[in-house]
C-alpha cells in the first residue's frame, strides 16, 4: 500500500493532498459526466463504480487494472461495444480509472422493475454491498442512471449527473476556510 493510500486510509494525507485528491475527484466526475452524456447520445452501455469507503478489491480482481487519468476518450474506448472490457464494470478509485471489465454482483431484490436489464441490476446489487456510487447509461434507452444504497434513480442529464455526483463524492465546503487547524508536523508553520 502506498504513503498516499495509507494516509487517506488513516485520515492522516496533508491539506496540500487532500486538496489535490479533491482536485482529481473534481475532474474526475467532469470526465464520467460528459462520457455519459456522450453514450448517451451513441446508445452506448456503460457502468461506472466510484469506490468510497468500502474498498472493492473483490470487484477489482474480475478486471484489468487499467490505473489511467479518466478522460471522455479513455471511457469512450473502454465502452465501445467491440472492446475487450466493455461488458463488465468501470472502477474508479481516488479519481483515476482504476480498473475495467469487473463483473458486479446482481442484486437479489424482487422489488426491481422487470424493464431494467443486466447493468442496472448489477449497479443496484453493487451499491447494495457496498458504499458504491454507480453511475449506468443504458443501451437500449441512453438513460443515464445513478444506483447508491441499493436505490436507482433515473433520467440523469450531463449536469444533473454533475451535481449529483459531487454531492455523492466530494467533501462539503468548510464553513471557515481560514480556520485552519496549524500542522502538528515539525518545520511547517503553514500549510
Amino acid at each position: 500500500m502506498g504513503r498516499s493510500n495509507l494516509g487517506r486510509n488513516l485520515g492522516l494525507l496533508s491539506s496540500k493532498e487532500e486538496e489535490a485528491l479533491e482536485a482529481q475527484k473534481r475532474k474526475c466526475i467532469v470526465a464520467v459526466s460528459d462520457a455519459a452524456a456522450s453514450l448517451q447520445k451513441s446508445r452506448t452501455g456503460a457502468l461506472m463504480v466510484f469506490e468510497r469507503q468500502t474498498k472493492l478489491g473483490d470487484i477489482i480482481d474480475t478486471g484489468t487494472v487499467v490505473d489511467a487519468i479518466p478522460s471522455p476518450p479513455i471511457i469512450g474506448n473502454i465502452f465501445f461495444n467491440k472492446a475487450p472490457l466493455h461488458d463488465g464494470a468501470m472502477v474508479l478509485r481516488d479519481g483515476m480509472v482504476y480498473a475495467a471489465g469487473c463483473i458486479l454482483p446482481l442484486t437479489k431484490s424482487d422489488n426491481v422493475s422487470i424493464d431494467l436489464g443486466t447493468r442496472h441490476r448489477a449497479a443496484i446489487g453493487m451499491s447494495e454491498n457496498s458504499d458504491a456510487v454507480v453511475v449506468v447509461v443504458s443501451e437500449e434507452t441512453g438513460q443515464i442512471s445513478i444506483a447508491c444504497n441499493g436505490v436507482l434513480t433515473r433520467n440523469y442529464t450531463r449536469d444533473t449527473l454533475k451535481a449529483a455526483l459531487e454531492g455523492f463524492l466530494l467533501k462539503e465546503e468548510p464553513e471557515h476556510p481560514q480556520r485552519r487547524i496549524p500542522s502538528l508536523r515539525r518545520g511547517k508553520k503553514h500549510e
